[in-house]
């Protein structure tokens, strides 16, 4: 099974293929893992209620910051958004609809293609983005040692 494209591991429940992945992990790299699977998630939790202070939930927060950061702020289809967001096109459109009911983005008819609509942040969308994101850099600032340490990185 691949998973988002990036490794092939066998789903039947043998080891067959497991060679192919490379040496087996020394203690010391499963206890990095864990590691970093365990600050992944304590960030995780903390981006959800952030964005639960702020009436959002975190996928809306993950939808405000690829529109406006996709390929430098230009218009992002709803098809592209949910490539971004790895969601189906369906519930990329239901997303989109509820932050446009929301007022924190609107839609716009893509003028090259009348087929597709094109996501644009409001003004609202735009501070409500603002504020997550700087709480969640000061959160990365204040825990990147977590991070960089985790595989022996030297954090500079």
């Amino acid at each position: 099974m691949t998973l988002w494209g990036f490794v092939t591991i066998s789903t039947n429940g043998t080891d067959e293929g497991a060679e192919s992945l490379g040496k087996e992990p020394t203690q010391e790299e499963l206890a990095a893992l864990a590691r970093f699977r365990f600050a992944l998630r304590r960030f995780l939790a903390f981006s959800e209620q952030a964005a639960a202070d702020l009436g959002l939930t975190m996928q809306w927060y993950q939808a405000l910051l690829v529109i406006k950061t996709f390929r430098a702020g230009d218009h992002i289809s709803v098809g592209e958004l949910a490539e971004q967001l790895m969601i189906r096109d369906h519930s990329a459109a239901e997303l989109v609809s509820r932050l446009v009911q929301a007022k924190l983005v609107k839609r716009k008819t893509d003028p090259s293609d009348r087929r597709r609509s094109l996501v644009i942040m409001t003004p609202s969308g735009d501070r409500r983005l603002a504020q997550l994101a700087a709480v969640h850099l000061e959160r990365l600032r204040e825990n990147k040692d977590a991070f960089l340490n985790l595989f022996n990185v030297d954090p500079e």
